[in-house]
């Protein structure tokens, strides 16, 4: 997968999560099978501290989250369930992270990161409606 592919797939789940968006399944697979979640985990919460000017303390906290969750939808991701079941456990899972970060961010840092998930959910469907229209 290119750098630039591959950063953006990163930041797309990082802003919408898995559930929120029309991801091709070949490329949901090369995402899924191409980085550990780990890195997943690592580009999320860089991310949310450039964005969202994250304190030490949050930081870590949002670090920890998010490699909780990353594991979670990896575990999602490899279960061996048909691909409605994967979506519904993959959609519960960022459920639970969203409200997992409310607690750790601030009112303001946390409607910055909706904001940026909804901008980010405009864009991805934008990309895509252009690639439709590209073949």
């Amino acid at each position: 997968m290119k750098p630039t592919t591959l950063a953006t797939g990163i930041l797309v789940i990082a802003i919408t999560g898995m559930g929120n968006f029309a991801y091709s399944q070949e490329k949901l697979d090369e995402f899924m099978t191409e980085t550990t979640p780990e890195e997943r985990a690592q580009f999320q919460t860089d991310y949310m501290k450039e964005n969202l000017s994250l304190t030490g303390d949050q930081e870590k906290k949002v670090h920890d989250v998010n490699v909780k969750y990353a594991e979670k939808m990896q575990e999602a991701y490899e279960a061996p369930n048909n691909e409605q079941q994967k979506l519904n456990a993959m959609k519960r899972i960022n459920a639970e992270k969203e409200a997992e970060l409310k607690l750790i961010l601030s009112a303001d840092q946390y409607a910055t990161y909706e904001k940026n998930k909804e901008a980010m959910k405009k864009k991805v469907k934008e990309r895509i409606q252009e690639k439709e229209k590209g073949k």
